[in-house]
C-alpha cells in the first residue's frame, strides 16, 4: 500500500506497468528488494532510460512525507532519452519534482539549458494587477498563494574550471542581460539556439494540439499539418547559412542594385590579374577578395538597407551600397538624407566615385558607380538634384564588347546614343568575361579603387 501511489505515479510518467518483487528467501529479503516490470522483466534488465525514469519518482516518493527540507542533486537527468521524453522529463522537473524542494541539475542538453520560469495565470494576474503599486505587495500576494498556483524558480549557473589550481571551479549565475549570456553561449554553443529550438517546438505542439481538437476529419488535419510543415520548411530555407552570416563579420559587405553578381566577380579577379576559369571564378572570388558582396535586386532594395533607422546588427560590419548611375540609382542615392543620419555633402566626384558616410556609424556607405571619361555626356548633375542618367555596371565594359556579343539596345539620353543593357543577356555574361583579356576591365579599376579606400583595406 505505501509503494501502490509510487508505482502508479511511474506508470503514468513511462508508461510502463511495475511492482516491487518479494525475494524467496528471508537473506534475499534482507539484502535487497528488486523491481519486476511489466511481463515480468526486471527493471535492471530494461533500457537505461527506463531505469534513470524511475530515479526521480522514488526520489519523490522518499521526500514526500519529510519534514525536513529535501534537496535533490541529478545528473544529467536527460541520459538515455531520445528528444520528446526529455522535454517531457524536464518539464516534471519544473512544474512537478521542484514545487516542494530545491534540486540541482547538471545537464548538457538545449532541453534543459533553455528552461526558464513560467509563471501560472494566478502569480501572472498579481504581477499585472496595477492596485499592487509596490513590490513588497506583489510580494506578499504571491505568498499567499496555494503550492498549485505557484511556478517554479529557475536559474542557471556557468561553472568551469579554474585552469590556474586545476582543481577548484569558477560559478557565475547566467542572466542573459550581462556578459554571463555571451561566456555560456561559447562554452555550450548552443544556448541561443536552444531558447529559439524550444520555443518553435512549444509552438508546433501547439499546433498540433489545435488540429487534433478541430473537427476536421483524420485526411483533412494531415493536410493542414503538411501545408504548415511546408510553410515552416520554406522559412528555414529562406534563411541565410550560417556560412554567409560568419563571412559577413570577416569580410566588409558591397550591396549591388544586380541580381546576378558575376559581372562584379570576374571583374575584381581581371583587374587584380588572379587566374580563373568559368567553373572556378565564384570560388576564387570567394577565396582571394577581402570584400563579400550582397545581391539587393534593385535600387530601392540598396536604399533600404542603407536607409534603416538604426544601424543595429551592422555594428560590428563595414557596409558601401553602390548605385548604378541610371535615373532610378542616382534618385535612390541622392535622398539617401532624408529622414536618417546621413552626411548632406557630397564627397568624391563622377571619375573615382561619388559618395556619402552615414554619421553614426564608422564605416557605412552609400556610393556611385565611378563614370569613365567616354561615358560623362551620360550623367546628370546629381549634386544639384537632377537625375535623367543611363550608366549600369555593364557599360563599363567596352561598347564593342556589348555590341560583338549582342548585350543591349542602342537608346538615347541627353541626346546622345547610349548601350541600354538587355536583361535576358545577363545570364550569358560569365563565359563572355571569363574569354575577355584582362585589358577589356580597365575601368572597373577606379570602382575597386574606391572600395578599397573607402573599407580601409
Amino acid at each position: 500500500s505505501e509503494t501502490k501511489g509510487l508505482f502508479e505515479k511511474f506508470r503514468d510518467s513511462s508508461g510502463v506497468d511495475a511492482s516491487f518483487h518479494i525475494p524467496s528467501t528471508l537473506v534475499d529479503f534482507f539484502r535487497t528488494l528488486s523491481v519486476r516490470t511489466e511481463n515480468d522483466i526486471s527493471l535492471f534488465d530494461r533500457g537505461d532510460g527506463v531505469q534513470a525514469r524511475f530515479i526521480p519518482e522514488i526520489l519523490d516518493e522518499i521526500s514526500k512525507n519529510s519534514k525536513r527540507n529535501i534537496i535533490w542533486g541529478f545528473e544529467e537527468p536527460e541520459n538515455s532519452y531520445e528528444a520528446k521524453n526529455i522535454r517531457k522529463i524536464r518539464d516534471e522537473f519544473l512544474g512537478k519534482y521542484s514545487k516542494e524542494k530545491q534540486i540541482f541539475i547538471t545537464s548538457h542538453t538545449k532541453e534543459f539549458l533553455s528552461i526558464r520560469r513560467l509563471y501560472t495565470p494566478q502569480e501572472e494576474a498579481i504581477l499585472k494587477n496595477t492596485k499592487l503599486t509596490t513590490k513588497h505587495k506583489k510580494e506578499e500576494a504571491l505568498d499567499k498563494l496555494r503550492s498549485s498556483q505557484t511556478s517554479s524558480d529557475v536559474s542557471i549557473y556557468r561553472v568551469w574550471k579554474n585552469e590556474d589550481t586545476n582543481n577548484t571551479s569558477f560559478i557565475t549565475r547566467f542572466d542573459e542581460k550581462n556578459n554571463e549570456w555571451e561566456n555560456t553561449c561559447d562554452d555550450l554553443g548552443i544556448i541561443q539556439e536552444a531558447r529559439i529550438i524550444e520555443n518553435l517546438q512549444e509552438t508546433l505542439d501547439s499546433q498540433a494540439k489545435q488540429i487534433e481538437d478541430s473537427q476536421l476529419s483524420k485526411e483533412q488535419q494531415k493536410k493542414v499539418a503538411d501545408e504548415l510543415n511546408n510553410k515552416l520548411a520554406e522559412c528555414i530555407e529562406a534563411r541565410e547559412s550560417a556560412e554567409l552570416t560568419i563571412e559577413e563579420y570577416i569580410k566588409p559587405i558591397l550591396y549591388v542594385e544586380d541580381e546576378l553578381d558575376d559581372i562584379y566577380k570576374i571583374a575584381f579577379l581581371k583587374t587584380q590579374k588572379i587566374p580563373h576559369t568559368l567553373e572556378n571564378y565564384s570560388q576564387e572570388f570567394a577565396d582571394k577578395c577581402p570584400f563579400t558582396i550582397r545581391r539587393a535586386c534593385g535600387a530601392g532594395a540598396v536604399a533600404g538597407a542603407l536607409r534603416t533607422k538604426t544601424t543595429d546588427g551592422y555594428d560590428d560590419k563595414r557596409v558601401i551600397g553602390l548605385f548604378d548611375f541610371d535615373k532610378e540609382g542616382s534618385e535612390s542615392f541622392y535622398f539617401l538624407k532624408k529622414g536618417t543620419d546621413w552626411d548632406e555633402n557630397f564627397h568624391g566626384d563622377k571619375t573615382t566615385g561619388i559618395y556619402k558616410k552615414r554619421g553614426n556609424h564608422p564605416c557605412f556607405y552609400g556610393m556611385l558607380l565611378p563614370i569613365p571619361e567616354r561615358h560623362n555626356a551620360l550623367v546628370s548633375d546629381i549634386t544639384v538634384g537632377t537625375f535623367e542618367s543611363y550608366v549600369e555596371i555593364e557599360n563599363l565594359l567596352s561598347d564593342e564588347v556589348l555590341t560583338n556579343n549582342n548585350l543591349t539596345t542602342d537608346k538615347e539620353i541627353l541626346g546622345n546614343p547610349y548601350k541600354k543593357i538587355k536583361v535576358k543577356a545577363k545570364k550569358k555574361l560569365p563565359a563572355i568575361l571569363v574569354a575577355l583579356d584582362e585589358t577589356e576591365f580597365t575601368d572597373f579599376s577606379p570602382l575597386f579603387d574606391k572600395i578599397s579606400e573607402l573599407f580601409g583595406l
